[in-house]
């Protein structure tokens, strides 16, 4: 399954680097400053983005860092980043080809690992996260971002369908408390973290970025139309201007890796 899912990740984000370097969530999102607020970069720090995209979280900590490595499965992602950062004139920024499962870098190389909405697309979080430990150094700082849902099992289920349907390679968004739970096990203790972002979205904007189909788009909306009334308040659906518009959820969490 792992690796039917990396492969999907690929298929998926190969042909979508240029919609993400100009998504507004994406490019412009609220947790990019809280995440560079909560983290308080270094100027002597090592950096690593794991499973960047477009690399907007690695080019928002370049000019605070002595170097930051911006990581991605998908190489199309990567071109778009070199690109964006040499238009940005950030020299301290290089691409890498890593799986965020098995990153190539040595034990305790780094200062700050970042991560930021990606970590729903991991087929094995655990391993990520242990992978993420390894490579940052003993009271290094990780910086997560990622969306969340319900803790009830059936609404998330819902959700996590949801997108799924819209982006096969998409894993499964976890609630807070368990995002947490999962830090703390890894060894990395948590110890700042955001209020619920709320973040609204265009219906057919975030669909076409991932290249639904129309027939699909159809399933989407009538699937929203049907939510269990516990994600309500997480989706809070509303048509309007001849569209939908529907909200996510999203946090920040900062982590220590214990010494």
């Amino acid at each position: 399954m792992s690796d039917e899912l990396k492969a999907k990740v690929k298929s998926q984000f190969g042909v979508s680097a240029d919609g993400y370097a100009t998504s507004d969530v994406h490019a412009q999102g609220e947790s990019l400053g809280i995440l560079l607020n909560l983290v308080k970069p270094q100027p002597e720090w090592q950096a690593l983005d794991v499973a960047t995209g477009a690399g907007h979280t690695a080019m928002l900590f370049a000019p605070y860092v002595a170097q930051v490595i911006a990581s991605d499965l998908t190489e199309p992602m990567l071109t778009k980043t070199a690109q964006l950062a040499a238009e940005r004139g950030l020299t301290n920024l290089e691409t890498r080809l890593a799986d965020a499962e098995a990153l190539p870098f040595d034990d305790n190389s780094f200062d700050l690992v970042t991560c930021r909405i990606a970590f729903h697309h991991f087929p094995n979080p655990h391993q990520a996260l242990s992978e993420i430990a390894r490579v940052l150094k003993p009271g290094g700082i990780f910086g997560l971002t990622d969306n969340v849902t319900v803790p009830d099992k059936q609404a998330a289920g819902y959700y996590n369908a949801y997108e799924k349907l819209r982006d096969p390679s998409h894993h499964w968004v976890y609630p807070q408390v368990r995002l947490e739970a999962m830090l703390e096990k890894a060894g990395l203790n948590v110890e700042a973290t955001s209020h619920i972002l709320t973040k609204e979205l265009e219906f057919h904007k975030w669909a076409d970025r991932q290249n639904v189909s129309n027939a699909n788009k159809d399933k989407l909306l009538e699937m929203m139309r049907h939510i269990p009334e516990l994600l309500q308040p997480l989706f809070a659906p509303r048509w309007a201007d001849g569209t939908m518009y529907f909200n996510l959820w999203e946090v920040v969490i900062v982590a220590r890796k214990v010494n």
